[in-house]
C-alpha cells in the first residue's frame, strides 16, 4: 500500500497503553453455575499456560511502540497495526496530523486490512506475541 490517508481521529496512544492496563473483572455471578471450578486445578492450568507462552523479553519491550491506526486507503476504510521504530515515535505522532502518511517510513506494518476494526483474533495475536495483558 503506497499511501494511506489517515483520519484526524487516529489514536495517538500505543496499543499497549490502550489495552495493556485493562483488568478483567469477573464476579462469581458471571460464572456458569454448571461449571465446577477447583481452584488448585485452575491455578495449575493457568501456570502451565503461562509457561507455554513465554514471551520474548525484547518483544515485550517493543509492545509500547505498537499503534493501531485507522484511515482510508484507495477510498476504503482500513486499519493497520504498526510497530514504530523507537527513534521515530515523535515524528510518527506528528505525522498523524498530516492528511497522507507513509506508515512504512516509521516502522513495520505488522497487520493491515480493509475494514473499520481489526478482527478479535488479530488483536489477540498481537497481545499474545508481545505479552500485552
Amino acid at each position: 500500500m503506497a499511501e494511506q490517508n489517515i483520519n484526524k481521529e487516529s489514536s495517538s496512544s500505543s496499543f499497549a497503553e490502550k489495552y495493556g492496563k485493562k483488568k478483567s473483572t469477573l464476579s462469581s455471578s458471571q460464572l456458569d453455575p454448571t461449571e465446577k471450578q477447583d481452584s488448585s486445578s485452575s491455578n495449575a492450568t493457568k501456570e502451565s499456560n503461562e509457561q507455554k507462552k513465554a514471551i520474548d523479553p525484547q518483544k515485550r519491550a517493543l509492545a509500547q511502540y505498537i499503534y493501531l491506526i485507522r484511515g482510508v486507503d484507495a477510498g476504503r476504510n482500513a486499519w493497520y497495526y504498526v510497530l514504530v521504530e523507537r527513534l521515530k515515535v515523535q515524528l510518527f505522532l506528528k505525522a498523524l496530523n498530516d492528511e497522507v502518511i507513509h506508515l512504512e517510513k516509521y516502522g513495520k506494518i505488522l497487520y493491515s486490512a480493509y475494514g473499520d476494526e481489526p478482527p478479535a483474533q488479530v488483536t489477540q495475536a498481537i497481545k499474545d506475541e508481545y505479552g500485552i495483558s
